[in-house]
Parts: structure tokens; sequence; C-alpha cells
């Protein structure tokens, strides 16, 4: 019989032990909560990074984009006004257009200047303002200007299109203007019925915009150009380095970095935790936008960091307190209870308990065999199936990486060629990605069902075995005239007719055969769907074509599983509720496959 007064002494001590367990698991929790904040928080941050980065950068290159495309726009409608094209012509509405030009220099203060020049060179038309403050206004003082670069240039485009200069330092009589103007100089060709006549130029003032896009309370944004000279920094002394201080990317950067900077890459990319690069593209021109996230913005997500766990670890010990007074204080009212009845079911539980621990180990036992046979089974079955359907990818991907090879090293490796075995490639892998996928859904019930062509389930395979089937020479014949559409899982029925050509192939082979063909042909009538998969192979075995759909039953000794026909078997009667059967023709065999047929 058990002691009221014992009990009660263990009852005290097993509440403080679980009162202390309490204790000792949350400090634990928080423990391990902490440490895994402070491992991930690097790789969190860099996600931050990338997130806001990301979005910050693809702003700055829509503006600078947009700057760009409104003023060759802008060029463009005044190119096509009637009365300035009169103006070009003859002379006529002197001051109409003198009255266009000054409105858009009005309109726009970043325009310096607005011209038309004639196709020989000379200035017909001039207004101008020194700096965007000033009004604009029309000046006397043309010039001839059939020697620079920008008339030369302009002239020579298509009619309807829109040149810009390099953007850089205004300059003047050789030398560089100052105070300092960077410019750009936008102009179109000036036809008249097909006849050219001059071109119309504008030079913009860029000042505002190279403010506006490195313009941010993150980051330190700095602007190069494809030489690697500055011409935005974050110091402003080594702006437009190339023409004073000579300042370059590799003077703040490491040469690692630079070099990723300066690649050939027009897509915005992230190269470390706080440095993210975007191309700008102005015509031929290009410029690397750099942006590095400030000290003060990385010291605020640490200290962010910081407080999130001291408010963790806070919170965390005082709840474990709570929770561990409010779980222990029941444990003296249910102590009392059960010695008040530990007499009466004293026995009654020491009988129980022995039997319950007896039947307890005999089931675990007996699930612990059933879960390792049933895994053992289900994972050589998946293990299996994707060495089977890897093979093929796997041996077509390594010839085409010992193309590359044995191509580069004759010096015969060109880029097309490389885009393509990279795009062959990866389409191998994504194939084998599938196919891991396919054999995991495979055991699910819920498999997602749409409509497809059976022609682009065949296509999808030839684009994985159909060079092996061109280097063993086997002509592949497909005939859907129906453009045949089927409702059902595609990847799984791909694998399907995989199966049989592939095995379609390897009898061809073993066989020798002179002109090996595969012929699939799809009909449909009203009875269902026919999908017919004969070859010239002469046949299989009349002693084991009855086996062949069997699991493990192979006929390729070392080279096969035994389970490929039995998969597409599973496929197409338990999945697809149609039938597949097989029997031997004149030539070879033939394998049909019946779905929705009655």
């Amino acid at each position: 019989m058990i002691e009221v007064d014992k009990l009660s002494k263990e009852h005290k001590n097993f509440g403080f032990k679980l009162f202390l367990s309490y204790i000792t698991f949350t400090l634990l929790l928080i423990a391990s909560i902490t440490v895994i904040h402070i491992y991930l928080s690097d790789d969190l941050k860099l996600h931050k990074f990338e997130r806001e980065v990301t979005l910050q950068s693809n702003e700055k290159k829509k503006e600078f984009d947009s700057f760009f495309k409104k003023r060759g726009d802008a060029i463009l409608a005044i190119s096509k006004n009637e009365y300035f094209l009169r103006f070009v012509d003859n002379g006529a509405y002197n001051y109409y257009i003198d009255l266009l030009f000054l409105t858009i220099m009005e309109a726009n203060k970043e325009y310096m200047q607005m011209r038309y020049i004639d196709k020989n060179g000379m200035e017909k038309l001039r207004f101008e303002r020194e700096k965007k403050s000033q009004e604009p206004y029309k000046t006397s003082r043309l010039q001839d200007k059939s020697s620079r670069y920008y008339f030369k240039n302009a002239s020579q485009i298509n009619h309807n299109s829109v040149w810009f200069s390099p953007i850089d330092l205004n300059i003047e009589h050789g030398k560089v203007e100052q105070p300092n103007k960077s410019v750009v100089r936008v102009a179109t060709p000036i036809y008249i019925n097909n006849e050219f006549e001059g071109i119309l130029i504008i030079n913009i003032f860029m000042r505002e915009l190279f403010s506006s896009i490195t313009k941010s309370t993150l980051y330190d944004i700095y602007i190069s150009d494809s030489a690697g000279y500055y011409i935005k920094h974050k110091n402003p002394k080594y702006d437009w380095s190339l023409y004073h201080t000579k300042h370059r990317l590799d003077h703040d950067f490491e040469d690692e970095i630079v070099y990723e900077i300066q690649k050939d890459n027009l897509k915005g990319r992230v190269l470390t935790s706080n440095l993210y690069v975007q191309p700008l593209l102005l015509g031929n021109q290009r410029f690397n936008m750099v942006l590095v996230e400030t000290d003060k913005s990385l010291k605020e997500v640490e200290e962010n960091n910081n407080k999130m766990i001291i408010a963790i670890l806070i919170f965390s010990f005082f709840m474990s307190i709570i929770f561990s007074i409010i779980f222990s204080s029941p444990l003296k009212h249910m102590y009392e209870i059960v010695v008040s009845q530990a007499d009466k079911l004293h026995e009654l539980a020491t009988n129980l308990d022995k039997k319950v621990r007896i039947e307890t180990l005999k089931n675990a036992k007996k699930d612990r065999l059933l879960q390792n046979q049933g895994k053992l089974a289900e994972l050589g079955d998946m293990i299996g199936n994707i060495a089977h359907q890897w093979r093929h990818p796997l041996t077509r991907l390594s010839l085409t990486l010992q193309n590359l090879k044995a191509f580069q090293n004759k010096g015969k490796l060109d880029d097309k060629m490389l885009n393509d075995s990279l795009d062959t490639s990866l389409h191998h892998i994504e194939f084998m990605s599938n196919t891991i996928d396919n054999f995991k859904d495979f055991y699910k019930k819920d498999n997602e069902k749409k409509d497809f062509f059976v022609v682009d389930a065949i296509d999808s395979i030839l684009k994985i075995i159909g060079p092996m089937l061109e280097h063993n020479n086997i002509e592949i014949n497909i005939e859907d005239e129906q453009k045949v559409k089927l409702h059902g899982n595609k990847n799984e029925f791909s694998q399907v007719l995989m199966n049989l050509i592939v095995n379609a192939k390897d009898a061809l082979e073993e066989n020798s055969i002179e002109k090996p063909l595969i012929n699939l042909l799809i009909k449909k009538d009203e009875k269902g769907i026919r999908i017919i998969i004969n070859d010239n192979a002469e046949g299989i075995p009349k002693n084991i074509i009855n086996n062949i759909f069997d699991p493990y039953f192979t006929t390729k000794k070392d080279k096969g599983t035994g389970i490929g026909l039995y998969l597409s078997k599973a496929i197409i009667e338990d999945k697809m509720k149609g039938k597949i059967t097989v029997e031997n023709k004149e030539y070879g065999a033939e394998f049909i496959i019946y779905l929705n047929y009655q």
C-alpha cells in the first residue's frame, strides 16, 4: 500500500523539479532561438539588402531611361512640326519658330541650347541660356559647326532617329567651361522630300538628373564611365574625375569588385553583402551606377537586430516564470486525488502497466518493421526509377561538356556554340530535376492535371533523347493529324513514352537493324484515343512477352532495372485510367496505349 505522507513529500519534490525543468527548458529554448537568429541575421540582412537595393536601383534606372526617352520623343516631335519644316525649307514663319523655340526653352529649364544647323553646318537659329535659372534668349552669334563631331554624327543617322552625344562637361574653345557644366546633346536629322536639310540639336544640363538619381538616405551612390572614371562620387571633389583628380573605381574598391562592376553584364546584380551595381545605357554608351549601403544604415540594422534579441530574451524569461508557476500549481490537487485513490488502484495499475508494456513493445516492434520495409521498398523504387530516367540525360550532358572542352582546346568555341550548349545542358538538368519531382508526385494522391497535346509531350522527350536517336541513325516518324489533346499529368505521360522509345532504341541497337525505325501514331475516333508505338527491331521473344510489365523483369542484364515498363503500366492504368498492351507485328513489337476508350 502506498503511504500518503511519502507521496506528499514526493509531490513537493516533484513539483520543485518540474518548476526547475520548465525554467531550464525555456532558457535553453531562448538560447537556441538567439543563436539561430544571430546565425541567420547575416543571411536575412543580405536578402533585405538585395530586395531593397533592387527596388531603389530599378527606380533610379527607370528615371534615367525615362529622362532620355522624353527628350528623344520631344525632339522628334519638333522635327515633324509643319511650320518648322517650312522654316527649314524657305525661311518662312520666322516669328512663329522663334516663339516655338522660346516656349520650349521656357518649359524645359534643363535645356541649355536649342539650335537648327543647316546641311552645310551653319547655325541658322539658336536659343540658349548660361545656366538653368536664367531666361532663354535668341542669339545672333551664329557659327559654323560643320567640323564638330556632333554635326557629323547626327547627319549620318537615319531619318526619324535620335542621336545622343557622350555625357560630358561643356567645352568652349578647347577648354572645359568653368564652372563645370555637365551636358548631353540630343539631335535628329531634318529631311524634306527625302533630302537632308540639316539637324535639330538640343544641349541639356545633366547636373540635376545626376543629383536626383544619386540622392539616397540608404546608399552611397556612385556613377562611373566605362573606363572607371567617376562622373558622380559621394565626395563632390571626385566628380568628373577624368578632368580633375583622375580618381577611379580602383581607388575605392578592390580589383575583383572593379572587374565585376565593369563586366560585360547589362543586368543589375548584388556583388557583396552591401554593394550593388546597375548598368545604365544611353545609345552606345554605358555607365555603371554603384550603390553601397551607408555605414549609418548598416548600424541601424545592427541595432535593430540587437534590440530584437534583447526583447526576445526579456519577454521569454518572464513568460517562462509565469508559465512555470501556472503549470506547476495544479500538481498539489492532482496528487491529493491520486493519494486518495492509490490503494484501490494500486493492484489494477500494476497489472495493467505490465500488460500495456508488453503490448506496446510488440506493437512498436511490428510498426518499426513495417515502416522500414515500406520505406526501403519506396526508396528502392524511386532510386531505380530516377537512375533509369537519368542515364540518358547524364550521358548527353557529359558529351556536351566534353565537346565544349574539345572546341575550346581547338580555339573553335564561339558565343553561339557556348550558348546553345548551355541551353541544352540546362534543359537536361531541368528534365532530371522534373524527373525527381514527378517520381515524388507519383506517390501522392493529388496530382495536378491539365489539358495538353500529345505531340507536345513527344517534343519534350525528343529534346532530351533526339540527339541520341540521331546519333544511332534511328528514324522516328510521328503522325498526329487530329492534334489529339489529353487531360492528365503531362510529365508522367512523357515518362511512359520515354520508356517505350528508349526500350525500342535499345532493341534496335541490340539487333543491329540496318534502317532502324520508330513510329508514333496518335489516333482518335468515337471509341477513344489510341497512341501506337512500334518499331522494326524484330519483336519480343514469345516466351517473355507476357512478363515484360512485371516489376524487376528485364532482359538487359546489367543495364536494366526491370521497372520502367512496370511504372509505365501503373501510370497509364492507375493514374490515367487507361490501358496499355503489347504484341509482335511483322517487323517488330507494337505497344498501344488506350485512353478514354470504350
